[in-house]
């Protein structure tokens, strides 16, 4: 999700969380069920190509209760905005439509319909994602009605390549996935990622109201389920039942390791959650902001700013609860000196210790 640039300062936004100026987008005359057990926050850009596969697998779950689609079409310069027009006024008692007449940026678009959801239990997915099984919904809704201290649950999904990596799909879950989730397992590591979006059904009493904070994160997934898991364990439900597409128009985690800008907003978001948790999870978390400080080094802003390479170094040393010489050492030979370097210190050493035993 793509952020319209803010400062990021502590102090609390003014009415952070009101897109109401967006409600101008309603499309049609939507006629949605009065008390939805189920909401499904779908939001879409450039996805002419899937949203029929997404919308046509949504629209066939068989359940047992009524739910309502919060539909968010960000002005797509294709085909999708029509398509969406087209399903809306087909299905007008389970679609509304939200159809931009601008571009609003991925997180308006998403909290715009997010923040409107009316059902006890809310599952979001994107235009280019789909389900694979019909009973999805309801195995999950089921699964949250007899577990009442869930926050949430998820399922497995299978990742498809069509990005042309040339890689082999797979499933996101290992066979070893633990039945719950607690918030420790979401800090063991930066960008920790085993719930793919499309799978995790949550209990909206959780989320109806989100820290100011929440709208400056770049991610989304990952501070959400913070904020879930505080609240109590997340389920996983051992089946693969969607879709994770990873095509070119997506933009990875790796993409961005080399954007000062893109890790600093990870800084902040770790410290944000820091804050949030109480700073139960202290030294996980600061061992997450060493390694983003790491990052910092060979960022694209700093390839030729020495000294600040260093203090980021020394920043991330000092984050680490491994205080050694040993530790030091490593981090400076894996961050500051190059490969070209070491291989050029070697040859040369190689060379001198030819000349010494001569």
């Amino acid at each position: 999700m793509v952020l319209v640039k803010r400062e990021l300062a502590s102090q609390p936004y003014p009415n952070p969380m009101n897109y109401s100026y967006l409600d101008k987008d309603v499309f049609g005359n939507p006629n949605l069920p009065e008390n939805p057990k189920l909401s499904i926050c779908l939001i879409t850009y450039k996805h002419a190509s899937y949203i029929r596969t997404c919308l046509d697998n949504i629209l066939s779950q068989e359940v047992n209760f009524s739910y309502e689609i919060l539909l968010g079409e960000d002005h797509s310069p294709d085909e999708t905005a029509s398509i969406v027009a087209e399903y809306a006024n087909q299905h007008p008692t389970q679609i509304k439509a939200f159809i931009r007449s601008e571009n609003v940026g991925g997180k308006a678009n998403f909290l715009h319909c997010f923040l409107q959801c009316r059902g006890e239990y809310v599952i979001f997915i994107e235009g280019d994602d789909y389900w694979t099984d019909n009973t999805k919904l309801q195995q999950q809704v089921d699964f949250l009605d007899t577990h009442p201290h869930a926050s949430a649950c998820f399922h497995n999904a299978e990742i498809v390549y069509e990005d042309e990596s040339g890689r082999l799909n797979e499933n996101i879950n290992s066979t070893d996935q633990a039945a719950w989730t607690n918030t420790a397992d979401l800090v063991t590591e930066k960008e920790a990622w085993f719930m793919a979006t499309a799978s995790v059904m949550m209990r909206r009493q959780y989320v109806s109201t989100l820290p100011d904070w929440f709208v400056d994160c770049k991610s989304g997934d990952i501070p959400m389920y913070v904020i879930l898991a505080e609240k109590g364990p997340i389920g996983y439900i051992n089946k693969c039942m969607s879709v994770y597409r990873k095509n070119l128009g997506g933009q990875s985690f790796t993409d961005n390791t080399k954007s000062k800008e893109f890790i600093q907003n990870r800084m902040f978001m770790y410290s944000k959650i820091n804050e949030y948790t109480a700073f139960k999870y202290n030294q996980a978390i600061r061992n997450i902001l060493g390694e983003y400080h790491l990052l910092l080094i060979n960022c694209l802003e700093h390839k030729s700013a020495p000294l600040k390479k260093i203090y980021h170094l020394f920043v991330a040393y000092f984050m680490f609860n491994e205080l050694s010489f040993r530790k030091f050492k490593w981090l400076v030979r894996d961050n500051l000196i190059s490969t070209e370097s070491t291989l050029a210190y070697l040859k040369f050493r190689s060379k001198i210790n030819r000349f010494i035993g001569r």
